[in-house]
């Protein structure tokens, strides 16, 4: 009965051990991204072009995503661009 007990006291402590290693990993994890998006607000911030160059050229490539997807995916539109050079 004792070595169960002195078993399961290990498992508690190494359990509890790995929940705090966790806890802080994502407390530092947390802490990084937060920065990581204070750093990111104050260069937009402080460069409104840039940021307007980015949401634009974002909506652009999302755009053309969108289009290739509507035409039956990459390999259909790679197809037709094919036949058309094929055929000129």
């Amino acid at each position: 009965m004792l070595g169960l007990r002195k078993i399961s006291d290990r498992v508690v402590r190494k359990g509890s051990n790995a929940a705090q290693n966790v806890a802080e990993t994502v407390t530092d994890a947390g802490k990084r991204s937060n920065q990581a998006a204070k750093s990111a607000y104050s260069y937009a911030m402080n460069h409104p072009k840039a940021t307007a160059a980015v949401v634009l050229g974002t909506g652009v490539a999302a755009a053309l995503l969108w289009m290739v997807q509507r035409s039956g995916g990459y390999s259909a539109v790679r197809r037709q661009v094919v036949k058309r050079v094929r055929g000129a």
